[in-house]
């Protein structure tokens, strides 16, 4: 395991938001390549044993150079994918380097940083490949709009065709570099000083019951961006000792109700049909808005607020706070936003409360560079404000600070 035997890689993989990130290790001729991801691209990956990579040219104003995206087939027609463009400042050399490379050991990593899978592969690259990689005109990051590049990667592997599969570079494992079923256990005291904590957590890839493993993930989430102190796991009613909410955030300023729903995560589950799939995250989300919507009307019966948390009656006072709700999925799909928004519309009708759809990898980036409940609730009232103009909720792509969009 990488992280074990040079944990000061771990460093890079905390810094890594999503994506792919080549490592050098002294003394080691095999080069290293990180794959940062969700927990189904990960499962796909090991189902599947093995991956794509495309070498995608693109043109913006004032450049002319090479991206690169990896994509992981649960479905042929909607795989997971991760990717980026080869920049200077970026290991743009490394990168080239290694999607030449006959043989790379693959490290897989998930959102919160936790090595799951390694395998070493064998990297199927062409002439034509290396011939692109070494006549590549290599921008700077400096004044690059990388926002721009990531619609033409968006762009052009949507009217990509099983040509563009055929000759992309195949990653294929030939040896696994550490146990397939691993469990994290993390007893760690200041991971799990949030109200409702059992005081520690497990991480299985494979999952049957995913709900208490999704639910301690969201809260670790929460961590970067609020304070433990103002995170609370699974609080009760008072009246009948039902859940409130999955995840409840209490701030000086607001008040967030956090539903989580998400699916199994085994080899049966990828394999399920696209339709399938979509009609799951439909169903999902009319389950969990029922469960918001229950949650809303709770909180506004309950004067002053109260909760149960250890046994412990929780008092809140609601004065001068605004309310708000999120709903996290598993995954969510681009082409069916215009049919996600319209619930959420006539929820936030119903009872004044706007409530927003997120992936929990779409979570993992607001918590990543979100620092703070002012700025979180921004990006939240960024996406819900345009959908109550549009009819339509956008995602929104949060960048590290600094990036030119």
């Amino acid at each position: 395991m990488l992280s074990i035997l040079h944990p000061s890689v771990m460093r890079k993989v905390h810094e890594l938001s999503i994506g792919l990130l080549p490592i050098t290790i002294k003394g080691d001729s095999i080069p290293k390549l990180i794959v940062k991801t969700s927990k189904e691209a990960i499962l796909t990956a090991k189902v599947r044993q093995g991956f794509l990579i495309y070498l995608i040219p693109y043109e913006i104003p004032g450049v002319r150079s090479l991206a690169f995206l990896a994509a992981f087939f649960d479905d042929e027609r909607h795989p997971y994918t991760s990717g980026g463009a080869l920049i200077k400042e970026l290991r743009a050399k490394e990168f080239s380097l290694l999607f030449q490379a006959p043989i790379v050991d693959v490290h897989f990593f998930d959102e919160l940083g936790r090595e799951m899978l390694a395998y070493r592969t064998t990297f199927h690259s062409t002439k034509r490949h290396k011939d692109m990689l070494r006549g590549a005109i290599v921008p700077s990051i400096e004044g690059l709009n990388q926002s721009l590049i990531l619609d033409r990667i968006t762009e052009w592997f949507r009217f990509s065709s099983q040509a563009d599969d055929a000759s992309a570079i195949k990653v294929t494992f030939t040896e696994s570099l550490m146990p397939d079923d691993i469990i994290y256990f993390d007893m760690r005291p200041d991971a799990h000083d949030y109200h409702g904590s059992p005081g520690f957590s497990s991480a299985p890839l494979e999952r049957s019951e995913p709900g208490p493993f999704q639910e301690k993930e969201i809260v670790a989430l929460l961590q970067r961006t609020f304070k433990s102190k103002e995170i609370y796991l699974a609080p009760l009613r008072v009246n009948d000792k039902e859940e409130v909410v999955d995840v409840l955030v209490v701030t000086a300023r607001s008040v967030i109700l956090i539903q989580a729903k998400d699916n199994q995560n085994l080899e049966s589950t990828l394999n399920k049909t696209i339709e399938k799939k979509r009609n799951a995250t439909k169903k999902s989300l009319k389950g969990g808005l029922g469960q918001v919507k229950g949650a809303i009307g709770y909180l506004k019966r309950t004067v002053p607020f109260v909760f149960l948390i250890d046994g412990k009656e929780i008092e809140v006072d609601l004065t001068g706070k605004r309310i708000y709700a999120l709903l996290i999925l598993r995954e969510l799909f681009d082409d069916d936003y215009d049919e996600y928004t319209p619930p959420m519309l006539e929820l936030y009708k119903a009872t004044g409360v706007a409530c927003i759809p997120l992936s929990y990898t779409e979570l993992h980036q607001y918590t990543r560079f979100i620092e703070g409940d002012e700025h979180f609730y921004d990006a939240f009232n960024k996406v819900f404000s345009h959908g109550l103009e549009t009819g339509m909720f956008p995602r929104l792509r949060v960048h590290p600070p600094g990036t030119k969009l």
